[in-house]
């Protein structure tokens, strides 16, 4: 028959070699992870800078860092433009999923 405390170390045993065994294979994960944003090095900029979602913060972050005359209300409007993208979920397009997703050329 096996005792309390042979029972306790049994749990013991296991509930140890289960930590060690999901922290080889989360350490197994980050590193293809790793290996994954390794070769998509400039993804994240790239889709930023073809996106059209993203024009208007494009375009006023431009403005906010120019010197040209007429720009002096840029940085209130991209703090109002990232209110509204907090606010709305972090999305800056107002169309629905089945619509696309797209934005029409003259919005």
């Amino acid at each position: 028959m096996i005792t309390l405390w042979g029972a306790v170390g049994i749990a013991f045993g296991l509930w140890f070699a289960t930590g060690w065994y999901l922290n080889e294979r989360l350490q197994l994960v980050h590193a293809k992870l790793d290996r994954l944003l390794e070769n998509f090095d400039g993804l994240r900029e790239y889709l930023y800078e073809i996106d059209p979602q993203f024009d208007d913060e494009r375009r006023l972050l431009t403005e906010l860092f120019s010197d040209k005359p007429g720009t002096m209300f840029s940085g209130m409007d991209h703090m109002e433009l990232e209110k509204r993208k907090r606010e709305e979920g972090y999305r800056t397009l107002n169309a629905h999923f089945l619509d696309g997703g797209f934005r029409a050329p003259n919005q």
